[in-house]
């Protein structure tokens, strides 16, 4: 079955396709597209591509929706007319035909005495005005153009000759045909190749036409949504869904992203709608709609494929929520230190996001594709740190695995090991750290053979190491091994603009976690927490908004759920906010308590102690050691 369909508007050009047809390899079909034979009714439903001219073509343009080729009209065309006119007597020929042969010509040549040409371009509808104004006018004496055109000529008493067009000519419209079939082939295939991807994404996909029509629907989406039709492409969106707080969304024309919504059918989705602008004009929005019970278990059947250890980072760069201008430099100074392989120090109070920055560092860093592998220093002691790090061989101590155990320094093998609160750790197990970290190599507790690796080391700590070894605390050599490329991690008090976005993003997460939908109407909602220090830095402000979800009835969170949400929060912290010490005779010993348990309130952070209460270091140095002044 041939897809190429010519229709001949005149019996002549029939033939020549015909006879074309035994000289080419271009399968076509012929059809005569006269009054007679109407051609709407010989259509083929599988014609994919037509060819015709003049007035012909012009009626199939307007009447279906396929690509219509214009069979051209050439010089040689044309000329070969003009002769065959010229040879009959007659002097001044008019050259009229649609835009579609000739376009926007109107002009005279004059040739010789004997022989005046006028060439017009006649507009649908209007042939019989024209053909008029060239006889009246013009003193035209025969007219050259289309089927339409010479026949008003004869109605008008004139000699009227079709302009036909030759082999050649409708060889060049069978070879453009062909063309315009392999594009629509080559579109087909591609938005077929799209359909197929989309069908196989979980995920719902709908993407919106500037005037809110439906132009992609995957498989997802109509299961997700329900949708009553069999297909929604090309319908109005707020004829397909029904749902007022999307519509909203929809409607708004701003990205929203990791929504988290409950549909009348008790799905509950999370929503990203993506507006597109181009040079600030509205093209439409992509919305990607995901099943929260479909991400839960998509993160379940992932972690049981990992490694039951888990050895692996699962937070990025892109994870992080600042508009600090210092922490965004903070941040960017940790995508330059994840290019290199030094070892990296992270200074921050506790909940500042430590192993955020470290699990960040080693995704962003050439080791991404090996193991992740973080230790808490402080909450091990000495031995079981030791036999955690380095492992330990069959028999080696009372309660030893069988057949021993590799330490986690071999397990981060061609990865990361991430040394959390690495200022807690002993002077003798400072030695042995060293150690390895200058070999390059360990060996297992109650072993003999010494085993390379190749490990990154990133290290995190609440406590300056520098004042530690000063104060003969920590191993300096340690210390500056450790040291190569340092972070400090600002808290939350002090980039109060971070807080109603961190706020938010913790509220998202938690609720996808209790599998629950809320929704506020501002971020404005959220001023309470601006009045408050947050001195367990982010990770108090997750836990209150882990309560805020819990404590809040499915539905609107107000400002005054925050309000009530702050207080219990805000009292807890004027309880604790107090120093206690032991009256005593030596009020120096009295004060020196106090700095002591002021600079534990600051986690052994004596910098920032002094630059609190505007004193210098040696100053709280004599403070903490009265005793050196007797």
């Amino acid at each position: 079955m041939e897809d190429i369909l010519i229709i001949a508007p005149y019996p002549e050009l029939e033939k020549d396709a015909i006879q074309l047809r035994e000289k080419t390899d271009i399968k076509f079909s012929v059809i005569l597209g006269d009054s007679k034979r109407p051609y709407q009714q010989q259509i083929n439903p599988a014609t994919r591509v037509i060819i015709s001219r003049g007035g012909t073509a012009k009626s199939l343009r307007n009447s279906l929706d396929l690509p219509i080729v214009d069979v051209p009209v050439t010089p040689a065309d044309i000329l070969r007319s003009i002769s065959a006119v010229a040879k009959r007597g007659y002097k001044k020929i008019a050259v009229i035909t649609p835009a579609n042969i000739l376009s926007n010509i109107n002009h005279t040549l004059e040739l010789t005495d004997q022989l005046q040409l006028v060439f017009a371009t006649g507009m649908e509808g209007q042939f019989a005005d024209t053909v008029k104004r060239l006889i009246q006018h013009e003193q035209v004496e025969a007219i050259i153009g289309d089927r339409v055109s010479t026949h008003i000529a004869l109605q008008h008493g004139i000699h009227g000759h079709l302009l036909k067009s030759g082999g050649e000519s409708l060889l060049m419209a069978l070879e453009t045909a062909t063309n315009v079939l392999r594009a629509q082939t080559r579109e087909r295939a591609k938005i077929k190749e799209l359909q197929s991807i989309l069908n196989v994404i979980n995920d719902a996909v709908l993407t919106i036409d500037p005037n809110g029509n439906i132009t992609v629907s995957n498989d997802s989406a109509k299961r997700i949504f329900d949708f009553s039709q069999e297909d929604v492409v090309g319908k109005s969106y707020s004829d397909c869904m029904t749902d007022p707080h999307l519509l909203k969304i929809i409607e708004k024309k701003e990205e929203e992203r990791n929504f988290l919504h409950s549909l009348a059918n008790g799905k509950k989705i999370v929503v990203n709608q993506i507006p597109i602008y181009v040079d600030s004009v509205f093209h439409g929005s992509v919305g990607i709609y995901q099943e929260i019970s479909r991400i839960q278990n998509l993160e379940l059947n992932i972690r049981k494929r990992l490694n039951d250890r888990g050895l692996f980072a699962k937070n990025t760069f892109d994870d992080f929520v600042t508009i600090n201008s210092e922490m965004k430099k903070v941040v960017s100074e940790a995508r330059l230190y994840a290019k290199s392989e030094g070892t990296v120090l992270i200074y921050g109070e506790s909940g500042t996001g430590k192993e955020l920055f470290a699990q960040s560092i080693h995704n962003a860093s050439g080791r991404h594709k090996g193991p992740f592998v973080s230790v808490n220093c402080a909450a091990l002691n000495e031995n079981l740190l030791e036999s955690e790090l380095f492992g330990y061989v069959e028999g080696s101590f009372t309660g030893a695995l069988k057949g021993g155990r590799a330490g986690l320094f071999e397990l981060a093998h061609g990865g990361s090991l991430f040394l959390d609160e690495i200022g807690e750790i002993s002077p003798q197990f400072q030695a042995k750290l060293l150690r390895v970290l200058q070999e390059k190599e360990v060996r297992r507790i109650g072993g003999d053979r010494v085993i390379p690796i190749d490990v990154r080391i990133i290290c995190a700590t609440n406590k300056s190491l520098y004042d530690l070894s000063q104060d003969g605390k920590f191993r300096e050599d340690l210390y500056y091994r450790l040291s190569t490329l340092e972070l400090d991690l600002i808290p939350l008090r002090h980039r109060k603009e971070d807080i109603i976005p961190l706020a938010i993003s913790f509220l998202k997460s938690e609720m996808i976690r209790e599998k629950r939908a809320l929704f506020w109407e501002d971020k404005d909602v959220f001023l309470p927490l601006l009045d408050y220090q947050w001195l367990g830095n982010a990770r108090e402000l997750q836990n209150a908004m882990h309560r805020l979800v819990i404590r809040t009835p499915e539905g609107r969170i107000t400002r005054n759920h925050v309000l009530q949400l702050m207080e219990p929060i805000k009292k807890r912290k004027r309880r604790t906010n107090k120093l206690q010490v032991e009256i005593s005779n030596d009020f120096r010993e009295m004060e020196a308590e106090i700095w002591r348990k002021l600079l534990d309130e600051y986690n052994g952070d004596k910098k920032r102690l002094c630059q609190t209460y505007n004193i210098s270091r040696t100053t709280l140095w004599r403070k903490l050691n009265p005793e050196n002044e007797k």
